[in-house]
This record gives structure tokens, C-alpha cells and sequence, in this order.
């Protein structure tokens, strides 16, 4: 097994509204890393559905969305990933960065959504399995 190494090229610190903070990271080839902080649910929810929507338009067909450090999500928030996941090209790749012991996942995991998108337990691993 090959493991190559992506570097990340820029960062960003996109928003902090209504207790989230969202980053971006750009890594070739055309892929974006989004990291979500804080509580994801219907009041925070479309500042990150205004950022895949952004990157959808933008071309990109490499996501990972790292909630690593979502304390908390809600059904809006799924939503919003599959959703995301719909707009990619029909070659585009998707990955979730999820603490595998976290409320999120079992949330993912009660929306049987663990057969849906690729969950992940960390974002090198999510970088990874989007690039292949």
C-alpha cells in the first residue's frame, strides 16, 4: 500500500457566526478540506451549506468536511453534507472526518448514513481516500 503525502496549499478562516467556526483548505488536486467547530445544527447549518454550495460552483470535486470538532449536530446539518455530496461531479469524491466515539457519529449512525458517505476517523485519512 502507497501512501502519498498532499500538501495542503492555503488556509482560511471563513466565518465564525452563531458559535461555528469554518476553515478552508485547499490541496491539489482540487480539493477542499472543510473544518467545522462548534455545534452544526439548523441555526449554523447554512454558513456551511453557503460554503459547499461556494465550492460546488468553484469546480471542486475533492471534499472532506472535518467535524472532528463538532461538539453537536442535528438533522439540518446532514442534510446539508448530503446534499453537498449530491453536487459533486459524478467523478467527485467525499469524505467525513468524525471522532468515531463522538454524538455526531452516533447521529450519522442512527440516519444509517455510515452506508451513505465515507466516515473517517481523521482528516489525513479523509485526504487520502478522496485522492485516490
Amino acid at each position: 500500500m502507497t501512501i502519498e503525502r498532499h500538501a495542503l496549499l492555503a488556509t482560511a478562516e471563513i466565518a465564525e457566526s452563531h458559535g461555528i467556526l469554518l476553515t478552508q483548505e485547499t490541496f491539489d488536486p482540487c480539493g477542499l478540506v472543510i473544518t467545522v467547530s462548534g455545534e452544526l445544527d439548523i441555526a449554523t447549518a447554512p454558513a456551511l451549506r453557503d460554503l459547499l454550495e461556494a465550492a460546488a460552483e468553484a469546480g471542486t470535486d475533492r471534499l472532506v468536511i472535518d467535524l472532528s470538532a463538532v461538539s453537536f449536530l442535528d438533522s439540518v446539518a446532514l442534510a446539508t453534507i448530503l446534499h453537498a455530496k449530491q453536487r459533486l461531479p459524478r467523478d467527485g469524491k467525499i469524505a467525513v472526518a468524525i471522532d468515531p466515539s463522538s454524538y455526531a457519529m452516533l447521529i450519522f449512525e442512527s440516519g444509517g448514513l455510515k452506508h451513505v458517505l465515507d466516515l473517517v476517523d481523521t482528516r489525513a485519512q479523509a485526504i487520502e481516500l478522496v485522492s485516490s
